[in-house]
């Protein structure tokens, strides 16, 4: 990829920035979502513990800090290791909420569930709990927020949550930009503004970059 003037939507960390600017060409980066923790009070029993995403999981421990090791099942392999790092066992994780509800149909019914997520959410785990009031519970332990800004005369965007595309469309045409989204959410939001989308094949970061590099 060459001479490319890349738009960042999040902000990447150094291994992934690396990946983009091997060729030379320019990345600009904005964090389009800003969050911000909720305060929260709750106590644990035997539940299993759902996190939807790290921002999920830096909010919990922030608050509880001294949380004895439980059992874990959450959205994406960051979430995961990063569960890990926090001396949690994680029984599974998922590239999406709808894989998550395939497993839960298979090998939890019955079980009794908290949820820790965000304000902006896909509802397909609460749908799949609906009428389950004694077995789950939802818990927002951050809210997410739009922190949008004009950008011009770049070639393409990359985006990494629902949320994410709204927050640039306030500000921004998706005029001429090739737009490459992580996951299948991501990308049904940006059919709303635009038919020129590329996906990842598997919803992560360095998948997206990668995808970014094959197609140009």
């Amino acid at each position: 990829m060459k001479n490319k003037r890349i738009l960042s939507t999040k902000i990447l960390n150094k291994d992934e920035l690396s990946q983009l600017n091997l060729d030379g060409h320019q990345v600009e980066q904005w964090n389009f979502i800003k969050v911000e923790e909720k305060k929260f009070s709750i106590k644990l029993n035997e539940e299993i513990l759902i996190f939807s995403s790290q921002n999920a999981v830096n909010s919990f421990f922030s608050q509880l800090q001294n949380t004895t090791r439980k059992d874990c099942i959450c959205v994406g392999e960051k979430t995961k290791e990063l569960l890990e790092k926090k001396k949690q066992n994680v029984i599974n994780f998922f590239m999406s909420s709808k894989d998550m509800v395939k497993f839960l149909e298979r090998n939890l019914l019955g079980k009794k569930f908290i949820f820790f997520t965000g304000n902006q959410r896909m509802n397909n785990i609460e749908n799949f709990f609906d009428n389950q009031n004694d077995n789950f519970r939802v818990v927002e332990v951050y809210k997410s927020y739009c922190n949008s800004k004009f950008f011009k005369n770049f070639d393409i965007a990359l985006f990494f949550s629902p949320s994410g595309v709204r927050c640039f469309a306030e500000f921004n045409s998706f005029e001429n930009i090739d737009c490459f989204a992580i996951g299948e959410s991501t990308a049904k939001e940006l059919k709303n503004y635009t038919k020129n989308i590329h996906i990842a094949k598997i919803p992560t970061i360095s998948n997206l970059i990668d995808t970014v590099k094959l197609l140009h």
